[in-house]
């Protein structure tokens, strides 16, 4: 585990003051925003006047019913993120420059924000369960929407103040009492919220919906409302971290650290602010643990913006990314090269700036007051040129440490220092069977684990090869979400299934979901064996050996399955693949070298698919292949690879 059960809530117990007001710079604070970096100045105000100049965006009733009706939640969801991002611009923008203009823009949002008849998304309300295609507002759900609308309505109070006050007299109580009744007093009262989990079992949403409605209750909750909000907050923090393994790994990939464990270290950094620093204290003594939790996205690099990839989680790295939530962390936890990988990764001017659900207000209000974030940031964005996004990131409005030494950013090109493994330094997480390891320009990724983890794909005993720190062998991540994606027909998603993933099909089998599927990861002399013998209903023995020396990438099958005629192992590849003299060659991709794979005798089959849906196409571009080995040479067989 990575903490003991118990420890964050002790802590509280004895620390805590949940009826304290967190270090904020409020509009009033004319030193604070008068010395705001006169870059994002420009860019919060310029943007906030282009969206002024457009109709709100507006949710419809047709939108929400859509995902019971067609599958789709983008179009729903696409509108009300779009309408955050103006209410969080527009709340920063006031901030910034409180003209009455800027002023009537934010109350205008936060007034369009308590007239949403729901601020749960669709794909989660469980009305549609009991037969409504309407939100039903006598039983408000309390989701991640819910929890990112409350936190989003609490930050611009807690900002804007008094000048709301003055301004539009009467918002902040009709604010406060949405707030209360849609999510803090049922949150209280109802006590099977199923995201909260179980002492054997929870997921992201838990850390993600507790840290919004710390600042919420903050904001708007009396000191016994406060005070059960806190408590109830408090204990599923640590529950999560409880269930943590203790290499800080994270099942459900890279994409969702952000969501999940960051979000952890979001609350954990307002509960040090209400604790008198009773959080950076017991670091590294009885949280010591989070240090490894902190480690987590460095380990999963594999080039600039590219990441290892599994379950739903994606290889590139969204433009949205927390970097400074990262950063945050790490100098929580005493980390100066995580905080300067993360550092390095940032690729935007501020986090939040993007309609997604990166960074809420929150986020953005912490990037913005941590000096040593800026300094740091400065020397990143001066070393290498990147191209404008927007990026998340944590709470407070006062440095987390004070001001230290800046951390500056590694020179570009220096792979030690922006954290991708080597050969000397291999990345094992033995808690999901998980291995990475470079060699003179490829990295190769090993998973093992079980099919019964969050947000699964069946992908044991997979490969992915980057190569030069792009993927060409590729796990393909998540596609976008639909109402199939989390349904009983998950498991028909292409993307999902482990033929579409670089394993082994032995006598034609495909793997099934569930965590009575299994395959032991271990680590052997410059890689791992995988053993898939549970891996796969009725299989027989099957062992895959996976090396990497030298700048060679060796994958070997043996089992008495591999001569099997309806046996095939799968490659999945970027692009399309070419035959040349002696294997196949799979060309590189944004200015990678191209990876030669050379094989034992086997009949080989190449089948193409067109990419459309948009978050693959992100990543994997127009097309993808997958390439089908029959092997013809008995109970062992082998493949290699190496740049060309």
């Amino acid at each position: 585990m990575l903490i003991r059960r118990g420890t964050l809530r002790e802590l509280w117990r004895r620390h805590g003051r949940p009826h304290g007001r967190p270090r904020l710079a409020a509009a009033s604070d004319r030193e604070f925003w008068q010395g705001a970096d006169a870059g994002i100045r420009a860019t919060i105000l310029g943007e906030s006047d282009r969206m002024r100049a457009d109709a709100w965006p507006q949710p419809l009733l047709s939108q929400w019913a859509a995902y019971v009706r067609t599958g789709d939640r983008a179009a729903y969801e696409a509108a009300n993120f779009t309408r955050n991002r103006r209410v969080r611009l527009a709340v920063l923008a006031a901030a910034l420059d409180a003209t009455p203009k800027r002023l009537s823009e934010a109350a205008d949002g936060l007034w369009f924000k308590a007239e949403q008849t729901t601020w749960c998304w669709p794909a989660h309300d469980d009305a549609f369960a009991r037969g409504l295609m309407v939100p039903d507002t006598a039983r408000p759900c309390v989701d991640l929407g819910a929890g990112e609308d409350a936190a989003l309505i609490a930050w611009s109070v807690l900002v804007l103040g008094e000048r709301l006050d003055e301004f539009s007299p009467g918002l902040r109580d009709r604010l406060a009492a949405e707030v209360r009744t849609r999510v803090l007093e049922p949150f209280v009262v109802r006590r099977d919220w199923p995201w909260e989990g179980t002492e054997e079992h929870v997921h992201n949403w838990a850390p993600w919906i507790h840290s919004n409605l710390l600042p919420a209750a903050v904001a708007f909750a009396d000191d016994e409302l406060r005070a059960q909000v806190f408590a109830l907050c408090v204990d599923g923090l640590d529950r999560y971290l409880a269930q943590l393994p203790a290499d800080g790994a994270i099942d459900e990939g890279f994409g969702y650290w952000w969501q999940g464990a960051a979000r952890a270290f979001d609350a954990l950094a307002l509960l040090d602010d209400l604790s008198d620093g009773a959080i950076r204290r017991a670091l590294p003594s009885q949280l010591g643990g989070l240090a490894e939790l902190a480690r987590f996205p460095q380990r999963m690099r594999l080039g600039h913006g590219w990441f290892a990839s599994f379950s739903d989680a994606e290889a590139r790295a969204d433009a949205g990314v927390a970097w400074h939530a990262l950063f945050r962390a790490a100098r929580l936890c005493g980390l100066d090269d995580v905080a300067a990988f993360a550092a390095a990764e940032r690729s935007g001017p501020l986090c939040g700036l993007d309609d997604g659900v990166h960074a809420g207000l929150g986020r953005m209000l912490a990037e913005l007051a941590d000096r040593e974030w800026a300094a740091a940031a400065t020397v990143s964005l001066a070393a290498e040129p990147v191209s404008w996004v927007a990026e998340p990131v944590s709470w407070a409005a006062e440095p987390v440490s004070g001001v230290a030494e800046p951390v500056e950013a590694p020179e570009p090109g220096s792979l030690d220092g922006l954290g991708t493994p080597h050969a000397s330094e291999p990345v094992l997480l033995s808690s999901i069977g998980l291995g990475i390891r470079s060699s003179e320009g490829i990295t190769v990724v090993a998973k093992g684990g079980h099919n019964g983890e969050n947000h699964n794909h069946n992908d044991l005993g997979s490969i992915a090869v980057a190569v030069g720190g792009i993927p060409l062998l590729p796990d393909l991540g998540r596609a976008e979400y639909t109402a199939q994606t989390f349904s009983d027909r998950r498991w028909e998603l292409w993307n999902v299934r482990s033929d579409w993933h670089s394993a082994p099909m032995p006598r034609g089998a495909r793997q099934l979901p569930g965590a009575q599927w299994r395959a032991e990861l271990t680590a052997i002399e410059a890689g791992w064996t995988i053993e898939l013998a549970d891996a796969y209903p009725e299989a027989d023995p099957w062992k895959r050996t996976v090396v990497l020396a030298d700048g060679m990438l060796r994958v070997v099958d043996e089992g008495a399955a591999v001569a099997d005629p309806a046996t095939r192992i799968v490659v999945v590849c970027t692009g399309v693949p070419a035959s040349v003299e002696g294997g196949l060659l799979v060309p590189g991709r944004e200015g990678s070298p191209d990876l030669l794979l050379t094989h034992d005798t086997a009949g080989v089959e190449i089948e193409t698919v067109e990419v459309v849906d948009p978050h693959l196409r992100t990543s994997w571009g127009d097309t993808v292949s997958r390439i089908l080995f029959a092997p013809e040479c008995g109970s062992r067989w082998e493949m290699r690879g190496e740049i060309r």
